[in-house]
């Protein structure tokens, strides 16, 4: 069964660095914004997935497929 994510493009790359086991911090200086914005973006996926923290997050995109595509 297909799960259909409602992400932004950036809330998207940002789920597949976390993935990859990247920081916040480290995010941030790859894409040139701050840490804060970075944990906004987390948040924000957090929520749409009914989620808590970056272990929920790897677990479901990885069931679902996506992290690593």
């Amino acid at each position: 069964m297909k799960q259909k994510l409602e992400l932004t493009g950036r809330e998207l790359q940002i789920a597949k660095e976390c993935c990859k086991g990247k920081t916040s911090q480290v995010i941030a200086d790859e894409f040139g914004i701050s840490k804060r914005t970075v944990e906004n973006h987390k948040l924000a996926i957090y929520h749409k997935l009914g989620i808590k923290s970056n272990i929920e997050m790897i677990n479901k995109l990885c069931n679902i497929k996506i992290a690593y595509s």
